[in-house]
């Protein structure tokens, strides 16, 4: 199916301004948008001159900005460890290091609100607060380039996002187009340490064990991993310091 529609809605155009622009009757264009008439080609050229997208994506080829969204954020809804391919040094992230990297001031305020109010604890899953997954998905939509990029949309099959390779590909892209956040403009670097993103890893860290209920070894487990994180912040200080003497 094309995504004339899709596009007209997300333009919050009616029905009756792309007839008029296309000089056309606005039956002729919901036959368009149903798949009933095919346009010809000079028209699918102006409507994608309109919509600015290449032709390919509005013809419906590829994967719409809308279910690549949803793919990222269903690869980033985890708070299961994945790969990080772009820093070498720090291989593994969590949901909450990842997303961050794509959230406004004021959505991550809201959704900590939301928190707040309701369990007190981060979703591990889609679908668990569709309230925040909403929130996110504006600012995924907002500050991703990648869903923006038409052109390479068009080109993706579905059956891509099976794949590992392609997994590590999207990281590495959407990583490269990264949206620079107001408060990620000017970071405070002390000594190699970027103490905005350390005060975060270490508030979601903690964040978690006030609002959640853990065995003994889960306790310790988690306790084991802020001194972890800790020891290596350390462990650069100190490189760092050795580099300067």
């Amino acid at each position: 199916m094309n995504r004339i529609k899709d596009l007209r809605i997300e333009k919050h155009k009616t029905q009756k301004d792309i007839a008029n622009f296309l000089n056309i009757t606005e039956q002729a264009l919901s036959y368009y948008e149903r798949g009933l008439r095919e346009p010809k080609l000079k028209t699918w050229q102006a409507l994608a001159k309109y919509f600015n997208v290449p032709v390919s994506y509005l013809q419906g080829l590829g994967v719409s900005k809308y279910e690549m969204c949803d793919y990222l954020l269903d690869e980033f809804y985890s708070e299961e460890k994945i790969k990080n391919p772009i820093d070498p040094e720090d291989t593994e992230k969590i949901f909450h290091d990842e997303l961050d990297r794509y959230l406004d001031n004021k959505t991550e305020d809201e959704i900590f609100d939301y928190i707040e109010k309701n369990d007190g604890y981060y979703p591990s899953e889609i679908g668990q607060y569709p309230y925040i997954d909403n929130l996110i998905k504006k600012d995924f939509l907002k500050n991703i380039a990648l869903l923006n990029n038409y052109e390479y949309l068009s080109t993706i099959d579905k059956s891509d996002f099976y794949d590992d390779v392609f997994r590590l590909k999207i990281l590495n892209k959407i990583e490269n187009d990264r949206y620079k956040s107001q408060k990620d403009s000017k970071p405070k670097i002390l000594f190699g340490i970027d103490m905005g993103k350390l005060i975060h890893t270490l508030f979601s860290k903690v964040f978690e064990l006030e609002f959640k209920e853990y065995s003994k070894q889960e306790l310790i487990k988690k306790i084991d991993d802020i001194i972890e994180l800790l020891n290596k912040v350390k462990e650069k200080v100190n490189q760092y310091q050795d580099n300067e003497k």
